[in-house]
């Protein structure tokens, strides 16, 4: 009888705590009218959750937080278009919370046109709590670093 009483008791607290938070989604939102004809985003970071960097170099997700859809089709819907030229591939997409304290919405992509490549790298906090500006921030500076690239390999 003692071990069902003891069970019972952590059960019971945690039906009278508080519930938890509801998930949060986010979404990008790109600042660009430059096009390609290609969108993808590369494993593990085309899931809806965040994926999450953690201090010891692995890669974590984070269950509380996500886009609100996929990130390939959210980026798609921006950047794809008719007359696009090349190809893109997001590299990175995630929260980056290696240095103490920080969380960093972090991209990292590579726009591929025939025989020409260009990178493009971008961190912006997140220090605000607002994860759709970090991370629509960091992906618009990528994008147009990575489109600056291309134009000066011509």
């Amino acid at each position: 009888m003692k071990k069902i009483a003891l069970l019972a008791v952590p059960v019971l607290a945690g039906c009278l705590g508080s519930a938890p938070k509801p998930p949060v989604t986010w979404t990008i939102d790109v600042e660009s009218d430059a096009k390609v004809a290609f969108a993808a985003v590369c494993a593990p970071y085309g899931g809806q959750r965040f994926a999450v960097l953690r201090s010891d170099g692995s890669i974590a997700f984070d269950p509380r937080n996500s886009f609100a859809a996929a990130p390939g089709s959210i980026i798609k819907d921006a950047v794809v278009g008719r007359g696009g030229e090349g190809s893109l591939f997001v590299r990175r997409l995630a929260l980056d919370c290696r240095a103490e304290g920080r969380r960093d919405a972090v991209v990292s992509l590579e726009i591929v046109s025939g025989n020409r490549a260009s990178k493009g790298n971008a961190a912006e906090p997140t220090a605000d709590g607002n994860y759709s500006k970090a991370f629509s921030s960091a992906f618009t500076k990528a994008y147009a670093e990575a489109l600056e690239g291309l134009k000066a390999a011509k």
